[in-house]
């Protein structure tokens, strides 16, 4: 997509009236805020600038402009953000032959999960004794396999290959959909002789499968899932939510399970607020995802050891993503399928009610062989990651009431005076390079003032390693976007973005950029000279760095001569 379709549809979507359509925001002075949508916070932090058209969390440091909030926020590509945000403003997408093409073969590779559910589907019914067999054997009754759209891969190299070429698909694009692999004898499909479990995206799309064996000594793992591809990212989906999320939001908490026939089983029996994580740790993504749902996660894993460490892991990443999260203590020897069907559906909505907040499963468990002291730490390791404030304090409540300690001696521990440590060192990094930070700022709100900056400088007289790579990035970008917020859906690094948007957002210094660019050659120089005056000390090259010496002197002398007379030497 062109960069001027882009710039339009930022000049014709205003910030503020937009994320106002979410949620309600608040007059801030000349800004606005609210409570941010990306972590759990008392206080709001979240604050947009209609003047500057980006947005930037305090707390949590999301930052962005429009086409990044509705992105983030609907968790949507990049260019479905575009194409949503066109069709608010009315403006008609002119896609390149680029966009097109990926298109065109995005929609290719949807149509050929399809044929291929179609095809797993069929072998069951007319192959698929063993899987039936095996189906049975789990107790999962007709409804649930015709709802999930359970199938059969046949045990077979070339049995998916053959229908899909029979149903008139190119064989050029089979090893980009992710079902196929390929050696010396051509390509092959990957799943064989393996029940099939299609996974669909928040949307309904199938866009991956899982595959389970059926027999104990079949080569391979027990599961097998389609790896990342073109609409396919590992980690971010999570099974059964295209069917669950509207029960989920109702009941306002998701019972989150490992595996397939857990959360079938869950569904079944009338847990329909489920979803499971695709037998991978909880990831960032699968946790946004639900929170668009829910702020209330309950972990249901196994309950034996390496299930209560999942649970754990689970559970932290969670709270510090700023949701809140309880684990449900199974029996060692069940996971939830067999709970249900030995204790029924009585015994879970028990144990549902008796879930445990993270500090009291770690301090009550009596399995992973941790002392008091280990079991701490494990907490601490949460507290220090959970970003807003409030949220770590009531969080270090939590582990104090249930350890009985104090929470002053929680929050005082070295731990946490290394974490104020680095907030120190940061601001320590802004108040050092001021001038550069200032010179950005006045950049960033003047596009027209870059090209006088530029014929001066370049992104070695910025001596601040972060402050540089911005620059760096508004010499490449600059001149391809029409509003500067643009920028931030250039670049990738997310610290560079955040810190972009921090001076964004903050207001303009009053004060002459010719002075501030002398400011910034001049400790551009001073950094020089002291580095040849450490070199001269060595011994070495003497009448070269001699000659460079004068030369810097000159120019600082050009600059400034009363700073000069106190910092030569």
């Amino acid at each position: 997509m062109e960069q001027s379709q882009i710039d339009s549809i930022l000049e014709h979507n205003n910030i503020v009236d937009v994320i106002g359509s979410y949620f309600p925001l608040k007059r801030s002075g000349s800004n606005y805020k609210a409570r941010c949508p990306f972590h759990d916070e008392k206080t709001p932090s979240f604050m947009v600038s209609e003047k500057k058209q980006i947005f930037k969390c305090f707390g949590c440091g999301k930052a962005g402009n429009v086409i990044t909030f509705v992105r983030d926020y609907e968790k949507l590509s990049f260019f479905e953000a575009l194409k949503k945000l066109a069709h608010r403003a009315g403006i008609p997408l002119k896609e390149t032959q680029v966009d097109k093409k990926k298109q065109t073969r995005k929609d290719l590779i949807y149509k050929i999960y399809n044929l291929s559910n179609h095809h797993f589907r069929e072998n069951l019914e007319k192959f698929g004794k063993s899987a039936k067999e095996y189906l049975l054997k789990r107790n999962l009754s007709s409804d649930t396999i015709k709802k999930f759209e359970i199938g059969y891969a046949l045990d077979s190299f070339a049995g998916l290959k053959n229908y899909l070429i029979k149903n008139s698909i190119n064989e050029k694009i089979l090893l980009k959909t992710g079902l196929f692999g390929e050696n010396e004898k051509g390509i092959y499909d990957i799943f064989r002789n393996r029940l099939m479990f299609p996974i669909h995206s928040v949307n309904g799309k199938i866009v991956a499968f899982g595959g389970r064996t059926l027999t104990t000594d079949q080569s391979g793992g027990k599961y097998i899932n389609s790896p990342t591809t073109e609409i396919y990212t590992k980690g971010n989906e999570l099974y059964g939510l295209f069917l669950t999320r509207y029960e989920i939001s109702k009941k306002d908490f998701a019972l989150v399970s490992e595996g397939y026939l857990d959360f079938l089983r869950l569904y079944e029996k009338g847990f329909t607020n489920s979803v499971a994580s695709l037998g991978t740790s909880l990831t960032d993504s699968q946790v946004y995802v639900l929170n668009r749902y829910t702020n209330n996660f309950y972990i249901l894993y196994d309950g034996d050891k390496a299930g209560r460490k999942a649970a754990i892991r689970a559970a932290s990443n969670v709270l510090k993503k700023g949701a809140n999260a309880k684990i449900i203590e199974l029996p060692l020897a069940d996971d939830p399928d067999s709970f249900l069907l030995k204790k029924g559906i009585e015994a879970l909505e028990e144990k549902i009610r008796k879930a445990k907040k993270l500090p009291l499963f770690i301090f009550e468990d009596k399995h992973l062989g941790l002392d008091q002291k280990a079991k701490l730490e494990l907490l601490f390791e949460v507290l220090d990651d959970i970003g807003d404030e409030i949220s770590r304090e009531l969080f270090a409540k939590e582990i104090a009431e249930t350890f009985k300690i104090s929470v002053h001696s929680i929050l005082s521990r070295r731990r946490k005076k290394s974490f104020q440590k680095i907030k120190k060192e940061e601001r320590i990094e802004i108040s050092k390079f001021q001038e550069e930070r200032d010179l950005l700022k006045i950049i960033l709100n003047e596009k027209s003032y870059y090209k006088k900056v530029a014929e001066q400088l370049n992104s070695d007289y910025f001596l601040s390693g972060i402050y540089r790579k911005i620059y760096e990035q508004i010499e490449e970008h600059i001149e391809n976007v029409k509003q500067v917020a643009g920028l931030l859906d250039i670049i990738k690094d997310e610290i560079i973005q955040k810190t972009l948007a921090e001076l964004l957002m903050e207001d303009v210094p009053k004060i002459d950029p010719d002075e501030i660019i002398k400011t910034v050659k001049l400790r551009k120089y001073q950094d020089e000279l002291k580095k040849i005056n450490n070199k001269i000390h060595s011994g070495k090259d003497f009448e070269e760095l001699f000659k460079k010496k004068s030369e810097l002197k000159m120019k600082i002398l050009d600059i400034n001569k009363k700073v000069v007379r106190k910092t030569l030497y």
